[in-house]
């Protein structure tokens, strides 16, 4: 008894498809110069402008230091609620296990999305990293200081559109982790 036969008996009198002829791409192939000329530099702008996040004058932070910082013009009363962790992150990003490298393009991306879905607050957690780490010669360096947490610290005072940064409270990841508080959405004129 074949398939077939098997098939029938479950379901009853079926009778198969005539093939079409027709054959199906998964990939879609657009060759308007114009479009691809389009997407390469929408591409590369992105590349950029992560590139922008750099590294110069990055001071080294302790493991266990707390990381506050406000622009200019942000009120007290909002500088506490993101302190006290009234603001519910819309979108966490977890950098344990990333490089600096691969660190740096996650938190640009989350910093991406939350600006087209308009959120103001998002939870990033960094991490301690206090162990250090080991140079050419195999001797533990920087022991006690954190670097992907220093890199997000120097990387999202780059950002025009961060308002706002602090260490989170114990129950969202403590110093292993930051309220990043960003620009209210601009209102769309109907």
């Amino acid at each position: 008894m074949s398939n077939d036969d098997d098939f029938s008996a479950l379901v009853g009198d079926v009778t198969r498809l005539k093939h079409s002829g027709r054959k199906y791409s998964s990939q879609t192939s657009v060759k308007d110069p114009a479009n691809l000329a389009l997407r390469r530099a929408s591409a590369t702008a992105i590349a950029k402008q992560a590139a922008a996040l750099g590294d110069e004058g990055l001071a080294l932070i302790g493991s266990e230091e707390k990381l506050e910082y406000y622009r200019s013009g942000l009120d007290r009363a909002t500088r506490r609620r993101l302190q006290q962790g009234h603001f519910s992150p819309a979108h966490n990003i977890d950098l344990h296990g990333y490089s600096i490298e691969n660190a740096r393009d996650k938190v640009w991306q989350a910093l991406q999305i939350a600006r087209q879905h308009h959120v103001r607050c998002i939870l990033i957690v960094h991490g301690k990293a206090g162990s250090g780490y080991r140079d050419e010669q195999g001797n533990l360096q920087n022991i006690g200081t954190a670097p992907i947490k220093s890199h997000v610290n120097h990387w999202l005072r780059q950002v025009n559109d961060v308002m706002a940064f602090c260490s989170a409270q114990p129950r969202d990841g403590g110093t292993g982790a930051i309220y990043v508080l960003l620009k209210k959405p601009v209102k769309e004129s109907d």
